[in-house]
């Protein structure tokens, strides 16, 4: 099977939402104690809590974001799963199964899953932001023609 690790996904979008929070509310801050800066909204109701718990409610609403965040892309991966008899591509809980016997070429091309059958036409396209060489060491490890490039 060849697809992103769920938790690498999820933290990495929590986290990078808690940064973005933490420097987003100092950047916010700085630009308002300028004679230019704004003053609208947040900024009365984050001036009114002692330092630094702006910067912390901001950075835990910048993580439930990112978390939110990393949920979606999680749902919206692609996994491949490859085997001898045939090859299952899940997006969004949605599974499709090409028999082997049905695969006459795999593509790995500019991001994009292509399975041709053995008359070259396209069996499916997907969008696949997966490691190509993985993709490629997985599909030959199992006995299918596979390349990455372009179809002609």
């Amino acid at each position: 099977m060849v697809a992103d690790s769920p938790l690498a996904i999820i933290l990495v979008c929590t986290v990078g939402g808690t940064l973005l929070g933490g420097v987003g509310e100092l950047v916010w801050e700085w630009m308002t104690t300028r004679s230019w800066g704004p003053r609208i909204g947040p900024t009365k109701l984050l001036s009114v809590l002692p330092s630094p718990w702006p910067t912390i409610v901001v950075a835990a609403v910048g993580a439930v974001a990112g978390l939110l965040l990393g949920l979606i892309a999680v749902h919206e991966s692609v996994s491949v799963t490859v085997s001898a008899t045939c090859v299952v591509l899940t997006v969004q809980d949605e599974q499709r199964e090409f028999a082997s016997h049905e695969i006459g070429q795999v593509l790995v091309a500019r991001k994009q899953l292509i399975l041709l059958d053995q008359n070259g036409q396209e069996l499916t396209r997907q969008d696949c932001d997966l490691n190509p060489r993985r993709l490629v060491t997985a599909f030959t490890r199992h006995g299918y023609t596979c390349a990455e490039s372009t179809p002609e």
